[in-house]
């Protein structure tokens, strides 16, 4: 039975992840079920996934409470070898650091308006560096109905233009627009609380995601 055992050959082992989510909630969100954004486009792909987003995640969080959390975004990143990173980013800046109002210091520290200088350009490039390619995933339309990003819609398609432009001048980098896979209509697309996808949403932002990775 011992030289049985010995020769019994080995379990196979896991496959190491070749796909990487870097963000907030909208790619946390579903994440225990395995239903985020990131588990849809692993299995529409065939990759397996790490996905550090963390709900609530900022791109200028510098408090050490929050980024020992993950929180802030550029720290999320561990370096290495990945096939394609996944990013989003940014909504939670401009909520918390000017109201959605008068956010022109915000978001050009996060991406100026020509995509190339700012926090997302530098971690973009530093992914980029590093052999990945990367998704950059722009936000949907608010919900219709009231909820605490009902004031940014302004502030986040400008966030989203300037994203467009940095993949557009940048060879490995795509843009992908979550907008049409959320309508702002359909309470099907929607988590209770009218600012999180359903996983119905998910699934849609990841099909699109997958689509735009083949």
């Amino acid at each position: 039975m011992a030289v049985l055992s010995a020769c019994s050959p080995e379990p196979p082992q896991p496959a190491a992840p070749r796909l990487l989510a870097l963000g907030d909630s909208v790619l946390a969100w579903h994440g225990t079920a395995g239903a985020s954004v990131p588990d849809v486009v692993g299995r529409l792909t065939g990759r397996a996934v790490d996905n550090r987003a963390v709900s609530g995640a900022r791109l200028s969080a510098t408090s050490p409470k929050v980024a020992a959390k993950g929180g802030d975004i550029r720290a999320q990143y561990p370096g290495g070898a990945w096939d394609w990173v996944i990013l989003n980013g940014g909504a939670n800046d401009l909520l918390a650091e000017c109201g959605c109002r008068a956010c022109d210091s915000t978001l050009d520290a996060m991406i100026g308006r020509d995509g190339r200088r700012g926090d997302i350009p530098a971690l973009v490039d530093r992914i980029v560096a590093d052999g990945a390619k990367v998704v950059v995933l722009g936000y949907y339309d608010a919900n219709v109905k009231p909820n605490p990003f009902s004031r940014c819609s302004e502030e986040v398609d400008e966030l989203d233009r300037r994203l467009e432009e940095m993949a557009r001048v940048r060879k490995t980098v795509t843009f992908v627009d979550a907008a049409p896979a959320m309508n702002p209509r359909d309470p099907a697309d929607w988590f209770v609380d009218r600012v999180h996808p359903s996983r119905q949403g998910a699934a849609r932002i990841g099909e699109r995601i997958a689509a735009a990775m083949q």
